[in-house]
Protein backbone atom coordinates (compact mmCIF):
# COMPACT_ATOMS: atom_id res chain seq x y z
CA UNK A 1 0.00 0.00 0.00
CA UNK A 2 0.75 3.23 -0.94
CA UNK A 3 -0.15 6.83 0.84
CA UNK A 4 0.01 10.09 -0.07
CA UNK A 5 0.58 12.74 2.83
CA UNK A 6 -0.48 16.40 2.16
CA UNK A 7 -0.13 19.18 4.07
CA UNK A 8 0.43 22.88 4.38
CA UNK A 9 2.99 23.07 7.07
CA UNK A 10 6.00 20.19 7.85
CA UNK A 11 8.80 20.10 10.20
CA UNK A 12 11.13 22.34 11.30
CA UNK A 13 8.16 24.66 11.39
CA UNK A 14 5.65 24.91 14.67
CA UNK A 15 2.33 23.58 14.25
CA UNK A 16 0.05 20.52 14.76
CA UNK A 17 0.42 19.63 10.93
CA UNK A 18 3.87 19.89 11.24
CA UNK A 19 4.16 17.47 14.19
CA UNK A 20 1.76 14.86 12.82
CA UNK A 21 1.99 14.54 9.05
CA UNK A 22 5.90 13.23 10.10
CA UNK A 23 4.60 11.00 13.12
CA UNK A 24 1.72 9.11 10.84
CA UNK A 25 4.36 8.73 8.11
CA UNK A 26 7.28 7.18 10.39
CA UNK A 27 4.09 4.70 11.46
CA UNK A 28 3.40 3.99 7.55
CA UNK A 29 7.08 3.21 7.55
CA UNK A 30 6.78 0.95 10.30
CA UNK A 31 4.17 -1.24 9.39
CA UNK A 32 5.72 -1.92 5.89
CA UNK A 33 4.16 0.33 3.78
CA UNK A 34 5.48 3.42 1.38
CA UNK A 35 4.46 6.85 2.11
CA UNK A 36 5.41 10.34 0.37
CA UNK A 37 4.95 13.88 1.27
CA UNK A 38 3.36 17.07 -0.11
CA UNK A 39 3.91 20.28 1.68
CA UNK A 40 4.81 23.86 1.38
CA UNK A 41 8.19 25.56 2.26
CA UNK A 42 9.21 29.49 2.24
CA UNK A 43 12.27 29.65 -0.64
CA UNK A 44 14.76 30.41 2.67
CA UNK A 45 13.67 27.54 4.54
CA UNK A 46 15.44 24.24 4.59
CA UNK A 47 14.52 21.07 3.15
CA UNK A 48 14.51 18.30 5.96
CA UNK A 49 16.28 14.55 5.00
CA UNK A 50 13.79 12.03 5.98
CA UNK A 51 13.16 8.34 5.02
CA UNK A 52 10.29 8.72 2.70
CA UNK A 53 10.40 11.36 -0.66
CA UNK A 54 9.09 15.00 0.45
CA UNK A 55 7.91 17.12 -2.18
CA UNK A 56 8.03 20.86 -1.60
CA UNK A 57 6.14 23.92 -3.17
CA UNK A 58 7.48 27.32 -2.52
CA UNK A 59 4.85 29.11 -0.38
CA UNK A 60 6.20 32.50 -0.95
CA UNK A 61 5.36 32.55 -4.94
CA UNK A 62 2.08 34.06 -6.25
CA UNK A 63 -0.89 32.29 -4.90
CA UNK A 64 -2.71 31.28 -8.11
CA UNK A 65 0.62 29.90 -9.49
CA UNK A 66 1.54 28.10 -5.84
CA UNK A 67 -2.14 26.16 -6.35
CA UNK A 68 -1.77 25.16 -9.61
CA UNK A 69 2.04 23.62 -8.88
CA UNK A 70 0.32 21.80 -5.77
CA UNK A 71 -2.59 20.36 -7.70
CA UNK A 72 -0.33 19.17 -10.27
CA UNK A 73 2.34 17.80 -7.85
CA UNK A 74 -0.85 16.07 -6.02
CA UNK A 75 -2.05 14.39 -9.50
CA UNK A 76 1.19 13.75 -10.72
CA UNK A 77 1.74 11.54 -7.41
CA UNK A 78 -1.65 10.57 -6.44
CA UNK A 79 -1.52 8.27 -10.13
CA UNK A 80 0.83 5.91 -7.92
CA UNK A 81 -0.88 5.98 -4.58
CA UNK A 82 -3.37 3.71 -2.89
CA UNK A 83 -4.36 6.40 -0.47
CA UNK A 84 -4.07 10.33 0.32
CA UNK A 85 -4.05 11.65 3.70
CA UNK A 86 -5.08 16.00 3.83
CA UNK A 87 -4.07 17.61 6.90
CA UNK A 88 -4.45 21.15 5.18
CA UNK A 89 -4.48 22.34 1.47
CA UNK A 90 -7.58 20.40 1.50
CA UNK A 91 -9.06 22.64 -1.89
CA UNK A 92 -5.75 21.96 -3.89
CA UNK A 93 -6.26 18.25 -2.79
CA UNK A 94 -9.79 18.06 -3.38
CA UNK A 95 -9.13 19.53 -7.11
CA UNK A 96 -6.80 16.62 -7.57
CA UNK A 97 -9.47 13.73 -6.56
CA UNK A 98 -11.16 15.05 -9.36
CA UNK A 99 -8.52 13.28 -11.88
CA UNK A 100 -7.45 10.36 -9.71
CA UNK A 101 -9.87 8.00 -7.35
CA UNK A 102 -8.27 6.88 -4.42
CA UNK A 103 -9.38 6.25 -1.22
CA UNK A 104 -8.93 9.87 0.61
CA UNK A 105 -9.46 11.06 4.02
CA UNK A 106 -9.18 14.80 5.18
CA UNK A 107 -8.41 16.02 9.38
CA UNK A 108 -9.73 19.01 9.91
CA UNK A 109 -7.85 20.48 13.03
CA UNK A 110 -9.30 24.23 13.37
CA UNK A 111 -11.05 26.75 10.89
CA UNK A 112 -9.13 28.27 7.99
CA UNK A 113 -11.92 30.60 6.94
CA UNK A 114 -12.27 32.10 10.45
CA UNK A 115 -8.28 32.07 10.74
CA UNK A 116 -8.23 34.03 7.85
CA UNK A 117 -10.52 36.52 8.50
CA UNK A 118 -9.04 37.09 12.06
CA UNK A 119 -5.26 37.26 10.73
CA UNK A 120 -6.11 39.87 7.85
CA UNK A 121 -8.48 41.95 10.58
CA UNK A 122 -11.60 41.10 9.26
CA UNK A 123 -12.64 40.17 12.43
CA UNK A 124 -12.44 39.98 15.43
CA UNK A 125 -15.16 37.51 16.44
CA UNK A 126 -14.52 34.02 18.43
CA UNK A 127 -14.02 30.96 16.42
CA UNK A 128 -17.74 30.07 17.27
CA UNK A 129 -19.02 33.63 17.21
CA UNK A 130 -17.73 33.77 13.65
CA UNK A 131 -19.24 30.53 12.19
CA UNK A 132 -22.88 31.91 14.12
CA UNK A 133 -22.64 35.41 12.28
CA UNK A 134 -23.32 36.61 8.76
CA UNK A 135 -20.28 35.66 6.73
CA UNK A 136 -18.27 38.43 4.21
CA UNK A 137 -18.28 37.95 0.77
CA UNK A 138 -14.39 37.01 0.76
CA UNK A 139 -15.34 34.49 4.01
CA UNK A 140 -18.38 33.43 2.13
CA UNK A 141 -16.67 32.66 -0.94
CA UNK A 142 -13.86 30.85 1.08
CA UNK A 143 -16.70 28.72 2.91
CA UNK A 144 -18.35 27.97 -0.32
CA UNK A 145 -15.23 26.74 -1.26
CA UNK A 146 -14.16 24.87 1.62
CA UNK A 147 -17.23 23.23 1.58
CA UNK A 148 -16.84 21.52 -1.72
CA UNK A 149 -13.56 20.93 -0.97
CA UNK A 150 -14.23 18.66 2.34
CA UNK A 151 -17.20 16.97 0.58
CA UNK A 152 -14.70 15.74 -2.11
CA UNK A 153 -13.10 12.99 0.53
CA UNK A 154 -14.33 10.08 1.28
CA UNK A 155 -13.88 10.57 4.63
CA UNK A 156 -13.50 13.63 7.62
CA UNK A 157 -11.82 12.90 11.07
CA UNK A 158 -11.13 15.85 13.80
CA UNK A 159 -9.47 16.36 17.03
CA UNK A 160 -12.44 17.79 18.89
CA UNK A 161 -16.42 17.28 19.43
CA UNK A 162 -16.62 21.26 18.84
CA UNK A 163 -14.89 21.12 15.22
CA UNK A 164 -16.88 18.26 14.07
CA UNK A 165 -19.73 19.95 15.31
CA UNK A 166 -18.77 23.36 13.08
CA UNK A 167 -17.84 20.88 10.60
CA UNK A 168 -21.72 19.57 9.89
CA UNK A 169 -22.51 23.28 10.36
CA UNK A 170 -20.60 24.19 7.32
CA UNK A 171 -22.61 22.22 5.15
CA UNK A 172 -20.16 19.02 5.04
CA UNK A 173 -22.38 15.64 4.25
CA UNK A 174 -19.10 13.62 4.52
CA UNK A 175 -18.95 11.35 7.73
CA UNK A 176 -17.06 12.90 10.14
CA UNK A 177 -14.72 11.18 12.63
CA UNK A 178 -13.68 12.27 16.38
CA UNK A 179 -10.00 10.85 16.63
CA UNK A 180 -7.92 13.25 18.95
CA UNK A 181 -4.39 14.11 18.99
CA UNK A 182 -1.84 11.72 20.69
CA UNK A 183 1.90 11.95 21.97
CA UNK A 184 4.32 9.54 22.81
CA UNK A 185 5.96 9.85 26.79
CA UNK A 186 8.87 12.04 27.15
CA UNK A 187 11.64 10.75 28.33
CA UNK A 188 14.00 13.20 28.88
CA UNK A 189 15.31 13.46 32.44
CA UNK A 190 14.97 15.96 34.43
CA UNK A 191 16.96 19.57 33.96
CA UNK A 192 17.08 22.29 35.45
CA UNK A 193 14.49 25.00 35.22
CA UNK A 194 15.43 28.26 33.14
CA UNK A 195 12.04 29.78 32.39
CA UNK A 196 9.07 30.17 34.62
CA UNK A 197 6.97 30.26 31.50
CA UNK A 198 7.17 29.21 27.92
CA UNK A 199 4.69 28.32 25.09
CA UNK A 200 5.26 26.70 22.03
CA UNK A 201 3.24 27.54 18.55
CA UNK A 202 2.76 29.81 15.66
CA UNK A 203 3.26 33.19 16.30
CA UNK A 204 0.45 34.56 14.98
CA UNK A 205 -2.48 37.06 16.47
CA UNK A 206 -4.59 34.02 17.16
CA UNK A 207 -2.27 32.99 20.16
CA UNK A 208 -2.22 35.72 21.93
CA UNK A 209 1.23 36.47 22.40
CA UNK A 210 1.17 39.78 23.23
CA UNK A 211 -0.93 39.26 26.08
CA UNK A 212 1.79 36.49 27.39
CA UNK A 213 4.29 38.99 27.07
CA UNK A 214 2.51 41.60 29.18
CA UNK A 215 1.65 39.25 31.49
CA UNK A 216 5.05 38.19 32.27
CA UNK A 217 6.19 41.56 32.33
CA UNK A 218 3.87 42.29 34.94
CA UNK A 219 4.52 39.86 36.95
CA UNK A 220 8.32 39.70 36.36
CA UNK A 221 8.84 36.06 34.89
CA UNK A 222 10.93 34.92 32.69
CA UNK A 223 9.37 34.19 29.19
CA UNK A 224 10.31 31.65 26.60
CA UNK A 225 8.66 32.13 22.96
CA UNK A 226 9.41 28.51 20.71
CA UNK A 227 7.96 28.76 16.97
CA UNK A 228 7.97 31.64 14.27
CA UNK A 229 5.56 33.55 11.78
CA UNK A 230 4.15 37.55 11.14
CA UNK A 231 3.80 38.59 14.18
CA UNK A 232 7.72 37.63 15.57
CA UNK A 233 9.09 41.23 14.79
CA UNK A 234 5.92 42.97 16.84
CA UNK A 235 6.34 41.05 19.51
CA UNK A 236 10.34 41.44 19.57
CA UNK A 237 9.59 44.99 20.04
CA UNK A 238 6.92 44.12 22.50
CA UNK A 239 9.20 43.00 24.82
CA UNK A 240 12.21 44.90 24.26
CA UNK A 241 10.02 48.05 25.08
CA UNK A 242 8.68 46.78 28.52
CA UNK A 243 12.21 45.19 29.02
CA UNK A 244 10.19 42.02 29.99
CA UNK A 245 12.52 38.94 30.00
CA UNK A 246 11.83 36.79 26.50
CA UNK A 247 13.79 34.18 25.04
CA UNK A 248 12.40 34.35 21.41
CA UNK A 249 13.87 30.35 20.65
CA UNK A 250 13.03 30.87 17.35
CA UNK A 251 12.22 27.42 14.56
CA UNK A 252 13.04 24.18 16.99
CA UNK A 253 12.99 20.61 16.32
CA UNK A 254 10.82 18.21 18.25
CA UNK A 255 13.64 16.74 20.44
CA UNK A 256 14.71 20.72 21.03
CA UNK A 257 11.40 21.51 21.67
CA UNK A 258 10.93 18.65 24.34
CA UNK A 259 14.20 19.73 26.15
CA UNK A 260 13.23 23.60 26.18
CA UNK A 261 9.44 21.95 27.56
CA UNK A 262 11.63 20.96 30.62
CA UNK A 263 14.03 23.09 31.34
CA UNK A 264 10.71 25.12 32.06
CA UNK A 265 7.95 25.55 35.22
CA UNK A 266 5.00 26.59 33.49
CA UNK A 267 3.12 25.80 29.77
CA UNK A 268 0.94 28.59 28.76
CA UNK A 269 -1.60 28.43 25.52
CA UNK A 270 -4.15 31.09 25.20
CA UNK A 271 -5.26 30.98 22.13
CA UNK A 272 -8.47 32.28 20.89
CA UNK A 273 -9.24 28.90 19.30
CA UNK A 274 -7.57 25.81 19.55
CA UNK A 275 -8.42 22.16 17.65
CA UNK A 276 -6.80 20.00 20.25
CA UNK A 277 -2.95 21.77 20.89
CA UNK A 278 0.16 18.96 20.06
CA UNK A 279 2.34 21.10 22.22
CA UNK A 280 -0.33 21.20 25.16
CA UNK A 281 0.05 17.21 24.61
CA UNK A 282 3.51 17.69 24.60
CA UNK A 283 3.55 19.50 27.74
CA UNK A 284 1.84 17.32 29.99
CA UNK A 285 4.09 14.40 28.73
CA UNK A 286 6.61 16.17 30.03
CA UNK A 287 4.86 16.53 33.60
CA UNK A 288 4.24 20.34 33.26
CA UNK A 289 1.32 22.18 34.31
CA UNK A 290 -0.43 24.32 31.81
CA UNK A 291 -2.41 27.87 31.94
CA UNK A 292 -4.65 27.60 29.33
CA UNK A 293 -7.54 29.63 27.51
CA UNK A 294 -11.00 29.23 28.44
CA UNK A 295 -11.81 28.29 24.69
CA UNK A 296 -12.97 24.40 24.14
CA UNK A 297 -10.13 22.61 22.89
CA UNK A 298 -8.13 23.48 25.69
CA UNK A 299 -10.90 22.72 28.43
CA UNK A 300 -11.75 19.39 26.71
CA UNK A 301 -8.14 18.40 28.04
CA UNK A 302 -7.36 20.94 31.26
CA UNK A 303 -8.99 20.76 34.07
CA UNK A 304 -9.04 23.52 36.39
CA UNK A 305 -6.99 23.10 39.30
CA UNK A 306 -6.25 19.30 38.81
CA UNK A 307 -3.78 19.32 36.23
CA UNK A 308 -3.14 23.24 34.95
CA UNK A 309 -5.21 26.36 35.01
CA UNK A 310 -8.01 27.62 33.11
CA UNK A 311 -8.18 31.42 32.48
CA UNK A 312 -10.26 33.91 31.00
CA UNK A 313 -8.42 35.42 28.24
CA UNK A 314 -10.13 38.96 28.45
CA UNK A 315 -9.41 39.28 32.18
CA UNK A 316 -5.32 39.89 32.11
CA UNK A 317 -5.81 39.88 36.04
CA UNK A 318 -6.70 36.32 35.33
CA UNK A 319 -3.49 35.02 33.66
CA UNK A 320 -1.09 37.46 35.76
CA UNK A 321 -3.44 35.52 39.10
CA UNK A 322 -2.43 31.89 37.69
CA UNK A 323 1.35 32.62 36.75
CA UNK A 324 2.09 34.06 40.20
CA UNK A 325 -0.06 31.12 41.77
CA UNK A 326 1.94 28.39 39.85
CA UNK A 327 5.03 30.21 40.46
CA UNK A 328 4.62 30.69 44.16
CA UNK A 329 3.31 26.87 44.88
CA UNK A 330 6.22 24.40 44.27
CA UNK A 331 3.57 21.83 45.51
CA UNK A 332 0.72 22.73 42.66
CA UNK A 333 3.88 22.46 39.98
CA UNK A 334 4.45 19.19 41.13
CA UNK A 335 0.93 18.11 41.67
CA UNK A 336 -0.82 19.40 38.58
CA UNK A 337 2.39 18.50 36.47
CA UNK A 338 2.76 14.77 37.44
CA UNK A 339 -1.80 14.49 36.92
CA UNK A 340 -1.09 15.95 33.39
CA UNK A 341 1.22 13.36 32.85
CA UNK A 342 -0.95 10.60 33.84
CA UNK A 343 -3.75 11.58 32.22
CA UNK A 344 -1.98 12.37 28.69
CA UNK A 345 -0.42 8.64 28.86
CA UNK A 346 -4.07 7.11 29.29
CA UNK A 347 -6.02 9.15 27.19
CA UNK A 348 -3.76 10.52 24.25
CA UNK A 349 -1.40 8.08 23.48
CA UNK A 350 0.31 8.41 20.06
CA UNK A 351 0.25 4.95 18.76
CA UNK A 352 -3.21 3.86 19.15
CA UNK A 353 -4.34 7.46 17.38
CA UNK A 354 -1.93 6.70 14.36
CA UNK A 355 -3.63 2.62 14.30
CA UNK A 356 -6.97 4.71 13.81
CA UNK A 357 -6.13 6.48 11.03
CA UNK A 358 -3.75 4.16 8.95
CA UNK A 359 -7.09 1.54 9.89
CA UNK A 360 -9.28 4.45 8.01
CA UNK A 361 -6.89 4.82 5.09
CA UNK A 362 -7.08 0.67 4.85
CA UNK A 363 -10.87 0.46 4.44
CA UNK A 364 -12.40 1.16 1.43
CA UNK A 365 -15.32 3.75 1.42
CA UNK A 366 -18.30 4.49 -0.74
CA UNK A 367 -20.11 7.60 -0.92
CA UNK A 368 -23.97 7.24 -0.38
Amino acid sequence: MRTLLVSGIYRPEIGGPATYVPKLAEKIIEVGQKVEVITLRNSNSEKVDEEWPVHYVLRDQNLMIRYIKTVLVIIKKGFNTDSIFSNGLFQETAIALLFIKVKSVAKVSGDPVWERAVNSGRTTLSRIDFNQSPLGIASKFQRIFLRWSLNRFDLITCPSQELKSLILSWGVKKEAILITNGVAECNILYTPKEYDVISVSRIIKLKNLDKLIYACARTNSKLAIVGIGPELENLIKLASDLGTHVNFLGQLSECEVLEALNRSRIFALISNSEGLSFALLQAMGCGIPSIVSNVKGNTDVISHQQDGLVVDIDDENSLDKAIVTLLNSPDKLTVYGEKAKRKVLSQYNLEEQLVKILHLLSVTYHES
